[in-house]
């Protein structure tokens, strides 16, 4: 099975026309995925225009909100995004007990909820120092948690896939580099070959498709790299 790859349009705050006309070039394009938006534009344009300006493209999208709030807020996020039938929408799993309810609201819908276990900008030593734990340890206990709390799935780095292999859910990887573009945004990286040997069932990438030279070559070359 391939992975959904889901292109995040991060610069839709600050270049919004430009990234939304990118965004359309890149949707007539064929294949599996869709657009990943962030909390930044969601707030700045309200939900509902946020979400209309980018899923009239025609593609799926993930809205990417990293939440971590009492249950009520949560609750009441969540319904505003399954009334827009957003795909997927995430929660830290660290919410613990908050989480329930509010994954509660997303059933029987369009919408499905992902616990969010360790973010791909943190690494080993991170976690040693805030949880006391390993990173693949830390990642395990998270996604346990959110699955408990009635999650469909967990986002996860692509380098702890092998710790929730026995794990029956959807399994987002954030972070994908292909071999052929490299940055320092993440301190866990991960190629979309590895990725979908690991089992993940969707990959985010970002910079390697928005930020090149010909985004539509480079969003067909990493398509393609999924389907191998």
């Amino acid at each position: 099975m391939k992975p959904f790859l889901w292109i995040a349009l991060d610069a839709l705050t600050r270049r919004e026309e430009e990234t939304l006309k990118l965004a359309g070039s890149l949707a007539i394009i064929t294949g599996d995925f869709g657009f990943k938006i962030n909390l930044d534009y969601l707030l700045k344009r309200g939900v509902h225009e946020a979400v209309t300006n980018v899923s009239f493209l025609g593609r799926p999208l993930f809205a990417d909100l990293k939440m971590w709030n009492g249950s009520r807020t949560m609750m009441d996020t969540v319904d505003m995004l399954v009334a827009r039938e957003v795909r997927y929408l995430n929660m830290y799993a660290l919410a613990d007990t908050m989480l329930a309810k509010a994954v509660k609201q997303a059933r029987g819908s369009h919408t499905e909820v992902l616990g969010l276990t360790v973010l791909t900008h943190y690494d080993e030593a991170y976690c040693q120092k805030y949880f006391r734990r390993s990173l693949s340890e830390t990642v395990r206990l998270l996604s346990e948690t959110a699955l408990d709390a009635g999650c469909h799935g967990v986002i996860l780095p692509g380098s702890t896939m092998c710790t929730v292999a026995d794990l029956t859910c959807k399994k987002m990887v954030p972070g994908i580099r292909p071999e052929w573009f490299k940055d320092d945004r993440h301190e866990e990286e991960t190629l979309p070959l590895e990725a979908k040997q690991g089992g993940a069932t969707d990959v985010v990438c970002g910079s390697p498709i928005t930020k090149a030279d010909d985004p539509k070559s480079a969003l067909s070359r990493i398509l393609e790299e999924l389907r191998q």
